[in-house]
C-alpha cells in the first residue's frame, strides 16, 4: 500500500486560494496579509496537516533551530546543566542535541564537526582540555563555553568561582582542626582542577600548613565517567595506607566523590567519626545518607540558562561575556571538630 503523500506549499495556497508567497509569509509571521487571508490560510494548514520540512529549511537558509551541548562525562552535574539549557532554550524556541566526549578531545573534535554539519545555531561546550583548535569550518559557529574555560580563546564562558568553593571547604575542614586533608581532583589539565587545587593550597597557605603532595590526587586522567569513579577510589586507598592518613578528605566532583565513598565505605570508615568529609554537587540523596553529606554546592541549572543566554548575545550581538557563579557550602553532618 503507497504510503500517503505529504502535503506540500503548493497544497496549503491551492486549498487557501492564495499564492505560495503568502503561504510563505503567514509561516514565517509577516504581516503582509489580511487577518482574513492569514486565518484562511491557518485553516488550510490545520486540515492539511501541513509541516515544514526544517531539515530542508535549515538547509536553505543555512542556519537551524538545534543548539549543541557536549558534556565531558556522565556526572549528574551536567544533567542539571542541561536542564538549565532545556528550559532556557524555550524562550528562544531551540531544542537541543546532547553528546558526551567521555573526556577525549579526538571525539570531541569530532562531535563539534558533526555538529557544525548539521548546522546547529550555536554550541554549549565544557571542553576537555585547556586549549580547543577550531577548525576554520567551525569559526562560524557560535561556541559558548560552560563549566570549564580555555587559553587564549575570546569566547564567552559561564562558569562557577571554583577557587572560592575549594577555599571554602578547605578553610572550614581547617577550622574545626584538621591539618592533614587530602584532596581529590579531576584531570589535571583542565581548567576547573587547576582552580579547585589553587583554592585548597592557598587556604593551607593561610593557616601556615605545608601541602603534602601525598593528600594531593588526580582521578579524572582525561577518560571519562568509569575512571574517575575509580579514581576517586583509588586516591581514598592510597591516602588512607599512608603511615600518616588524613584526618578529613575533599572530593572535588559529583564522581570522584562516589569512589571515595565506596573505598571509605570498604575499609570500615565511619564518617565523620572515624574520617571528615566533603563532597562537591549537591544532590537530593546526599540529604538522605547516614550521615547527611556536607557539600560544596554549584548553581548548575542557573549555569545552564546562563549559558543559553550568553549564546543569545554572542550570535545576534557578537557579545562576548563571562559570567561567575557564587559556590555555597551545604554544612550537614559529614565533617566534624577535632583536638
Amino acid at each position: 500500500m503507497a504510503s500517503k503523500k505529504r502535503p506540500t506549499l503548493y497544497d496549503v495556497a491551492r486549498k487557501a486560494n492564495v499564492s505560495i508567497a503568502t503561504v510563505s509569509n503567514v509561516l514565517n509571521n509577516k504581516r503582509e496579509a489580511s487577518q482574513q487571508t492569514i486565518d484562511r490560510v491557518n485553516e488550510a494548514i490545520r486540515q492539511l496537516g501541513y509541516s515544514r520540512n526544517e531539515s530542508a529549511r535549515s538547509l536553505k537558509i543555512g542556519v537551524s533551530k538545534l543548539i549543541g551541548f557536549i558534556a565531558p562525562d556522565n556526572n549528574p552535574f551536567f544533567t542539571e546543566v542541561l536542564t538549565g539549557i532545556h528550559e532556557e532554550c524555550q524562550n528562544y524556541g531551540w531544542q537541543v542535541v546532547v553528546s558526551t566526549s567521555e573526556e577525549s578531545e579526538s571525539r570531541q573534535n569530532e562531535l563539534l564537526e558533526l555538529l557544525a554539519a548539521q548546522q546547529v545555531s550555536g554550541i554549549i561546550l565544557a571542553p576537555v582540555t585547556s586549549k580547543l583548535h577550531v577548525p576554520e569550518k567551525l569559526r562560524k559557529v557560535p561556541i559558548v563555553l560552560v563549566d570549564r574555560e580555555i587559553e587564549n580563546a575570546h569566547l564567552p564562558v559561564v562558569k562557577a568561582n571554583n577557587f572560592d568553593g575549594s577555599y571554602l571547604a578547605t578553610d572550614t575542614l581547617i577550622r574545626h582542626g584538621h591539618s592533614r586533608i587530602g584532596i581529590i581532583l579531576a584531570s589535571p589539565g583542565i581548567s576547573t582542577t587547576l582552580q579547585r587545587k589553587a583554592g585548597y593550597l592557598e587556604a593551607l597557605k593561610r593557616h601556615g600548613i605545608e601541602a603534602d603532595e601525598k593528600l594531593i590526587d588526580y582521578g579524572g586522567d582525561y577518560t571519562g565517567t568509569k575512571t574517575q569513579i575509580s579514581g576517586g577510589y583509588n586516591a581514598v586507598v592510597k591516602m588512607m595506607n599512608l603511615p600518616n592518613p588524613p584526618t578529613a578528605i575533599f572530593a572535588t566532583n559529583h564522581l570522584l566523590m562516589i569512589g571515595a565513598l565506596k573505598a571509605l565505605k570498604e575499609a570500615r570508615l565511619n564518617i565523620p567519626g572515624d574520617i571528615s568529609f566533603i563532597g562537591f554537587d549537591d544532590h537530593p540523596w546526599q540529604e538522605i545518607t547516614d550521615p547527611p553529606f556536607s557539600i560544596i554546592s554549584q548553581p548548575a541549572v542557573e549555569m545552564g540558562r546562563q549559558a543559553v543566554q550568553a549564546l543569545q548575545k554572542y550570535k545576534e550581538k557578537n557579545i562576548v561575556t563571562t559570567t561567575v557563579l557564587q559556590l555555597e557550602l551545604i554544612t550537614r553532618g559529614s565533617y566534624r571538630s577535632i583536638t
